[in-house]
């Protein structure tokens, strides 16, 4: 309740900012008339009535300000001092502007801006203090190539962990702003960073850029292995990288990892094999042109014989139909297991079932030996199947096979699944002159790890 004393003394009582929440309501107090004079009486025993000289001393000011001050750096946020100091203006009136303007130290740009959104009772959705679309673009809204060219440049550099969907990249920031720089894209090292950070890489730990198996020549079957495999993919000519998954015990075994239940699975508390079903047998060939995995899974052993039927069931069902007219296959694999270098079957087969039977050209680049993570498939396949199964027991090898299946990702990875089950003995020699038979040419630098075969 705000009074209007009229009296000779020109006495008033100071509006408070609950009498515009409450609702602003007047009682007139005519102290020339009798009853005007004893109202006066009752109300001045509870309130302290200020005279208009008193009401604007020094004191007072400097009190509010030091309050506005202590609201504006320590409460407030952009968009209330904006409102509030429009609140302000809109109260004082004629001059509220200016008085605002010198009292928060705002701009007088400010403080009309927030008497516009006072008087249009304008809202923002959300936590948002300033209207979408405000302030300077990112650098990836201004230059459209600059993230397509920092990903193809790492691409190379780039190392995963195929349990993880976590990536890491061997090159240095700076390195990075260089190479983009030539490139006519100049760009901060934070925002590299941060693009870096979207797509989930980091820089790799100190700890793991140095390996104990580090070849003399692995730099340079690096640069050859990338040189190669750019060269197919502008060519639109087929490129697969194939690696076997770590084996999986089929059975009611504990599998890593959470999931969102009312209650914890119960698990046996030993993964001894003669407990389960079986054993899985995961041998991926993902698809670096089309981002399409294909898994076969077998149910024996991990055999080089077992490896290049697999590439050659992928061939039949898939590969001769997505590259039609194309005679060259590149394959990237790692250096040991059953599709290592040293295999004389891995090579055999390669020879046999797959260049002569089907009249392809097949190229064959190893990772040095140590550097399985560099391999594609690690990180862009393998991964999503690990954090997709991951907390499920695999009790059946049909629920293992449905796992793989509904792999997907945000990039549009499809997968494939099926199982294999011929039974694949080890300990298979492959003689001297069958050897000798083959139709193999390797490459002058690293020999033993660039190799092609041509059909017979």
């Amino acid at each position: 309740m705000a009074y209007k004393i009229i009296n000779s003394e020109n006495d008033y009582i100071q509006y408070t900012i609950m009498d515009f929440i409450n609702g602003l309501a007047w009682e007139v107090i005519d102290c020339y008339t009798q009853e005007g004079k004893k109202r006066y009486k009752e109300i001045s025993t509870h309130h302290a009535f200020v005279s208009k000289k008193t009401a604007c001393s020094s004191d007072l000011f400097h009190s509010l300000s030091q309050d506005i001050h202590f609201l504006f750096r320590n409460v407030l946020d952009e968009r209330d001092r904006r409102l509030f100091a429009g609140f302000l203006a809109r109260s004082i009136g004629c001059g509220g502007i200016q008085k605002v303007t010198r009292l928060t130290g705002l701009d007088a740009k400010t403080v009309r801006r927030g008497i516009k959104e006072l008087y249009e009772r304008k809202t923002l959705p959300g936590s948002r203090i300033r209207c979408k679309g405000g302030g300077r673009g990112t650098k990836a809204e201004s230059e459209t190539r600059y993230e397509q060219e920092l990903l193809g440049l790492i691409e190379d550099d780039l190392a995963g962990d195929p349990m993880k969907e976590k990536k890491w990249v061997r090159k240095t920031l700076r390195w990075m702003g260089e190479e983009l720089e030539a490139k006519g894209i100049k760009v901060s090292l934070g925002t590299i960073w941060n693009t870096l950070k979207k797509h989930g890489i980091s820089l790799k730990n100190n700890k793991k850029s140095k390996n104990t198996q580090d070849h003399p020549k692995r730099d340079e079957q690096f640069q050859i292995l990338s040189k190669l495999k750019r060269l197919f993919l502008d060519s639109g000519k087929p490129v697969i990288c194939v690696d076997c998954k770590k084996k999986e015990l089929i059975g009611n075994f504990k599998n890593d990892g959470k999931i969102w239940r009312k209650k914890a699975i119960e698990v046996l508390d030993h993964d001894f094999p003669s407990l389960g079903i079986g054993k899985l047998v995961p041998y991926g060939i993902y698809d670096l042109q089309n981002n399409e995995g294909h898994v076969y899974c077998g149910m024996s052993s991990e055999t080089s014989e077992f490896a290049v039927d697999c590439i050659c069931l992928w061939w039949e069902e898939y590969g001769q139909l997505a590259y039609p007219d194309q005679g060259k296959l590149l394959i990237l694999c790692d250096s040991g297991g059953s599709n290592g270098y040293m295999r004389r079957a891995w090579k055999r087969d390669l020879q046999t079932k797959l260049a002569d039977r089907f009249g392809l050209e097949i190229y064959v680049c190893h990772y040095p030996p140590g550097t399985s993570k560099y391999n594609p498939i690690e990180r862009k396949l393998f991964s999503f199947i690990s954090k997709n199964w991951a907390g499920e027991p695999l009790t059946s090898f049909e629920k293992a096979m449905g796992f793989i299946r509904s792999t997907t990702t945000k990039t549009g990875l499809k997968v494939s699944g099926a199982l294999v089950e011929k039974e694949y003995k080890k300990g298979i020699e492959v003689s001297e002159e069958q050897m000798n038979s083959l139709s193999i040419k390797r490459t002058n630098l690293c020999p033993q790890w660039n190799y092609c075969f041509r059909p017979r």
